[in-house]
């Protein structure tokens, strides 16, 4: 916890002096969708891990370096995680399993951006960096087998060690694009996990979020 406190000053301290010195300030918002790639001794286990649909929303700061170039970075709430949903016929008994992993992060990308003005609007590209800090998480477990079922949640437990769940601080590369039209903007981007944040080191466990945003937002100049 006061490591997610130190975090969270940071944060907002970089807010502050993002929203003092910022050429442009804007809000996205979107529709998000990710999933969990997850390894066990270099082999994939996540063939049946199914996208989870979620939002994201947030602030953005912008400040050009030339003619038609610029670095955007934002404070975004994001939702993340995976399902799974599983069912067979054994011997004449329906069964099926359904689980869900909802995970909370504030995700922090440094876009490198590239411009092109085109009649009345603007295309870009971005590129660069993100940092992931995990906030919470739950995840639900349903099974159902004949006339008995099950039901159960937890929350997820984030930190480094063996009995913890996932690791808080996640790192990737990001990359997209969009379109500006009289401030509105329309934007897709894909984050791609570098870092593993599982904490379990059997089996060479690896887990890494991947995820996919469909945003639009608007540009307050100033």
């Amino acid at each position: 916890m006061n490591i997610l406190k130190r975090l969270l000053t940071v944060v907002l301290f970089t807010t502050f002096t993002s929203f003092l010195f910022a050429q442009t300030i804007g809000i996205k918002a979107g529709y998000t969708l990710s999933d969990l790639l997850l390894k066990e001794d270099g082999e994939s286990v996540s063939d049946e891990f199914d996208m989870r649909s979620g939002f994201h929303i947030g602030p953005t700061f912008e400040w050009g370096i030339g003619e038609g170039a610029g670095i955007e970075t934002a404070l975004l709430i994001t939702t993340k995680g995976v399902k799974t949903n599983e069912s067979e016929l054994f011997e004449g008994i329906a069964y099926s399993s359904k689980s869900k992993v909802n995970l909370w992060y504030l995700d922090i990308p440094v876009f490198g951006k590239l411009y092109a003005d085109v009649n009345k609007s603007r295309i870009y590209g971005m590129l660069g960096p993100y940092f992931g800090i995990g906030l919470s998480g739950k995840t639900k477990v349903e099974e159902k087998g004949g006339t008995e079922s099950f039901n159960e949640e937890w929350n997820i437990v984030w930190g480094p060690d063996e009995d913890d769940d996932l690791k808080r601080l996640g790192l990737g590369l990001a990359v997209g694009g969009g379109v500006e039209i009289n401030s509105f903007l329309f934007e897709f981007t894909a984050h791609f996990a570098l870092n593993n944040i599982s904490p379990q080191t059997d089996y060479d466990m690896v887990a890494r979020n991947r995820s996919f945003m469909f945003s639009v937002g608007y540009k307050f100049h100033k």
